[in-house]
């Protein structure tokens, strides 16, 4: 198991402000530059720091590869996470908004 804290320090500071923005985000990047990371770490931010439900959070990609990739990794990174949200989230994750 893991913590949040690890999960925000082990991000660039550019890629933890992304994740931690106060307000609705868009992160758009090319290939390679760590989106999907980021994305996950930004709905871990959600569940365990702003108390959000998953049902409660979208996560948009344009394509059904990319989101499945989002969905895996969003899954993996929420069950590392030693946090009683982040165990909350994963018995929740089917209900995820993730396409």
């Amino acid at each position: 198991m893991d913590s949040y804290e690890n999960l925000m320090g082990g991000l660039a500071q550019s890629q933890r402000d992304a994740a931690t923005i106060g307000k609705n985000a868009v992160i758009a990047a090319g290939a390679g530059s760590g989106k999907t990371r980021v994305l996950a770490a930004r709905f871990v931010h959600l569940v365990v720091r702003e108390g959000i439900p998953v049902d409660a959070i979208l996560a948009l990609t344009f394509t059904r590869k990319a989101a499945a990739e989002m969905y895996a990794r969003i899954h993996a990174t929420l069950s590392s996470i030693d946090d009683p949200r982040a165990r909350a989230a994963v018995a929740d994750f089917h209900r995820a908004r993730i396409s």
